[in-house]
């Protein structure tokens, strides 16, 4: 088959557009960093009781939908802590209406360079977040998948990635989708 100068331009072009199109959807479309390590090798910094207790935010989909998370943070051990995340997280039941999810796992602190993280084990994954805690507030911010390009291979080789991230960018890149932003300690009734 042979093509016209115009039609090839137009199918150049087209390609083009769908090539583009496809990449900037898998970059814009991330996914928490998750791998089988974590920052530290054994917990080092120990649990805080301000930390624990009921949380809640809501979040912002990235399709401008809302939704009500809340993360309960309570002492597991010294270095430890157990983790609950309650919220719709995309399950639904037989007739198509969302239904009501609860994450659990383990967490422990780590420092890099002057920064807090929050290493999240569930199901032998392990979820890097950033741990902010001001006016008691919590802010969570997991790391992307894509904040390094390299195969991170051991505890320590991660760490020196995210030391490079966090000295060599302007703006870190997390996974907003999953961000816990603000979130307010809930207040039980008596």
């Amino acid at each position: 088959m042979i093509l016209s100068e115009t039609n090839y331009r137009k199918l150049t072009l087209s390609l083009a557009s769908i090539i583009t199109g496809f990449f900037l959807l898998t970059s814009l479309c991330g996914c928490p960093y998750k791998s089988v390590y974590q920052i530290d090798n054994e917990p080092q910094i120990q649990t805080d009781e301000a930390f624990s207790g009921n949380w809640e935010t809501i979040m912002i989909e990235e399709n401008g939908r809302q939704r009500a998370v809340r993360m309960n943070l309570s002492r597991k051990n010294d270095f430890e802590y157990n983790i609950y995340f309650c919220g719709f997280f995309g399950r639904v039941n037989k007739k198509n209406i969302p239904q009501a999810d609860t994450i659990r796992g383990a967490a422990f602190m780590s420092l890099v360079g002057n920064r807090q993280f929050i290493n999240v084990k569930i199901d032998s994954r392990i979820y890097i977040a950033e741990f902010i805690y001001e006016n008691d507030q919590i802010t969570m911010l997991p790391m992307s998948d894509y904040f390094t390009s390299f195969v991170v291979k051991s505890n320590q080789e991660l760490r020196q990635r995210i030391t490079y991230h966090f000295r060599t960018r302007l703006y870190p890149l997390y996974d907003e989708s999953f961000a816990l932003r603000k979130m307010k300690r809930v207040v039980e009734n008596p």
